[in-house]
């Protein structure tokens, strides 16, 4: 009962922030505006927007690109929820009929709730948010919000994993939910608007986000240790791949792990703990030392870091710089991957979720008598003060050098100290090139 007396303590799930909102919205909105049924769909969209997660979540989408495999979480999420109406129609009960008949539902012209709840999942209809109908557009950015990046599920997940991570956290999701309001913007555009008193808390908001991708999700260490399970699954799908048709080899790791990792029935099957025994057991000596390492905690040694940042003052010049600098330095890192076996360059973006764009720019907010006005005014228009007191730095991108070690002392210990220096020599020196400066982490 703590969160009776601070409320952020308690972790609520996307779904029932999704439908928490829904209530909200329907008693400001009239039913031709903002549906039961609307609101019954994006809160089926929060309880399945993120099912397409494999095992490990966001890194297996990361481990299979890095295996040039095209894998997106949101298109899985509309596969197994696509999959899960399927399997309901089936079935005779009445409950079951009911919820087959709400999905078949026609919403708009040529688009069932079916429809609605895949494209709410996937940010917009077919992932194309210029095919929103202007009056709904405040729909799509219940769960997936690809607009501005704030949305429910980013409400959900910075209380609970701040909360887990032993973070700071002021965040009332149950405040920033009670005060959005569906106002008409330029554009003749139906969105949802943040009260004008909101904006720094919503500030605050993006800037804990930030905080958590660099102390936790994206934390130097953290990545070292994806790096050796990277490397992992690349030494399993080598060794399937030379033994595919020796009669002893795994099946199953052959089906899931080379011939179709991306697949909807991987995605059901596969488990951390089934991936971790079929890379320990099945998949090649390389893949299990591999794994033995990671189980004991021996992470790949980092050896240096450099980035660059786009500054909230920056013209159109600087962003165009930027721009150029990140191109050069993906090329630059994949060329020193491509060239190094006993090293690996790991590109990380840290920004407030909306790419290099002002994280305030196309949010708009509302005063107490209701005039609407967006948070980072252009030019002459007058925006808010707060934009500019606590927001530095728009995006960051930083590159890390890791080399691939067994995480223990090693023979010739004044041998690794000079190859340690001059690799870090010569990725300083290359990474410079693009414009990317040396940085302590």
């Amino acid at each position: 009962l703590s969160s009776l007396v601070l409320p952020p303590a308690a972790a609520r799930s996307t779904y029932h922030l999704a439908w928490e909102l829904g209530k909200k919205l329907r008693s400001c909105l009239s039913e031709s505006e903002f549906s039961d049924s609307e609101a019954l769909c994006a809160a089926i969209a929060g309880l399945c927007h993120d099912l397409g997660h494999g095992p490990f979540s966001h890194l297996w989408e990361s481990l299979l690109k890095s295996c040039g495999i095209d894998y997106h979480h949101e298109a899985m999420s509309v596969q197994v929820f696509q999959s899960i109406v399927t399997d309901i129609a089936s079935r005779q009960d009445q409950e079951s009929m009911e919820f087959s008949a709400f999905m078949d539902r026609c919403w708009r012209p040529n688009w069932t709730h079916k429809q609605l709840v895949c494209d709410l999942i996937r940010g917009g209809p077919g992932g194309d948010s210029e095919r929103i109908p202007p009056e709904k557009q405040f729909l799509f950015e219940v769960v997936n919000n690809k607009r501005t990046g704030y949305d429910v599920d980013k409400l959900d997940y910075m209380n609970r994993d701040a909360l887990s991570l032993g973070l700071p956290n002021r965040f009332d999701a149950t405040r920033q939910l009670s005060l959005l309001r569906v106002l008409p913007c330029p554009g003749n555009r139906k969105l949802l608007v943040l009260r004008d008193k909101q904006v720094l808390d919503y500030i605050n908001l993006l800037i804990s986000r930030r905080m958590q991708h660099y102390l936790a999700y994206q934390h130097v260490k953290s990545v070292a240790f994806e790096k050796v399970l990277q490397d992992a699954l690349s030494a399993a799908r080598r060794h399937l791949q030379a033994h595919r048709d020796d009669p002893d080899v795994n099946r199953l790791a052959i089906r899931y792990l080379l011939d179709e990792p991306e697949s909807l029935e991987s995605l059901l099957w596969l488990t951390d703990d089934r991936l971790v025994e079929l890379l320990k057991q099945s998949c090649g000596p390389e893949a299990a030392r591999l794994m033995k390492q990671l189980e004991e905690r021996r992470k790949y040694c980092h050896l240096a870091s450099v980035r660059v940042a786009l500054h909230s003052t920056a013209d159109d010049e600087a962003t165009a710089v930027y721009k150029n600098q990140l191109e050069a330095v993906k090329k630059a890192v994949t060329h020193w991957n491509a060239s190094r076996s006993r090293s690996i360059a790991e590109l990380r973006k840290f920004d407030y979720g909306c790419g290099p764009q002002h994280p305030l720019d196309g949010v708009f907010c509302y005063s107490k008598n209701g005039e609407v006005r967006q948070c980072n005014g252009d030019g002459d228009s007058e925006s808010l003060l707060f934009a500019d007191l606590q927001l530095a730095a728009l995006h960051i991108t930083v590159v890390r050098l890791y080399e691939r070690t067994a995480g223990e002392p090693p023979a010739d210990a004044a041998a690794v100290k000079e190859f340690r220096r001059r690799e870090v020599a010569d990725f300083r020196e290359k990474m410079s090139a693009c414009g990317f400066k040396p940085t302590a982490e």
